[in-house]
């Protein structure tokens, strides 16, 4: 189950998002954090409850709000390019259960430019529970030089995000 949310260290090189496990240390690299490059309007929750492993303790956790990763200063997105996108998610049942809500979480994921305006755009819906990895390829309609992705979380039930990747298509 969770081999499915593995990278390989050649996988990485073509990464362009930075920090996309959460998992930033600074002890390891000075001046980080488990929210480095990544920014809301709320502040970004990590948790350590449940984890895709032991060795990715780390992860966020989205309501209906928006969370935005830099990439390395920076994501150069070129228009016709097509990008894939790869994240772990899983749904997380509400304390209270009148808060709990029945199906699945809507997640609609861009690159923005500076004024965030969608320059490509996918949504995933996540089902169930536990840990599973899901895939988006989408075209770039715009160029910018330091674009964003944006994780757009739709409705108020909660979910687990974790080992965000972002590459261009093959």
């Amino acid at each position: 189950m969770l081999a499915l949310c593995a990278q390989s260290v050649q996988a990485q090189e073509a990464e362009l998002v930075r920090n996309g496990d959460f998992e930033l240390k600074p002890k390891i690299e000075r001046g980080t954090n488990a929210t480095t490059a990544w920014s809301a309007t709320k502040p970004v929750v990590v948790v350590h409850v449940d984890p895709v492993s032991d060795d990715n303790p780390c992860y966020a956790v989205v309501c209906c709000d928006t969370i935005y990763n830099q990439g390395f200063d920076g994501i150069n997105v070129v228009d016709g390019t097509k990008y894939d996108f790869s994240v772990c998610l899983r749904n997380l049942p509400a304390i209270k259960e009148q808060e709990r809500a029945e199906g699945c979480k809507l997640l609609i994921i861009q690159l923005v430019d500076e004024q965030n305006n969608a320059l490509a755009e996918a949504t995933i819906r996540a089902k169930g529970n536990q840990w599973q990895q899901y895939q988006a390829v989408f075209t770039a309609s715009g160029t910018c030089a330091k674009a964003r992705l944006a994780i757009v979380g739709v409705g108020c039930p909660k979910i687990a995000i974790d080992k965000v990747s972002l590459k261009k298509h093959e």
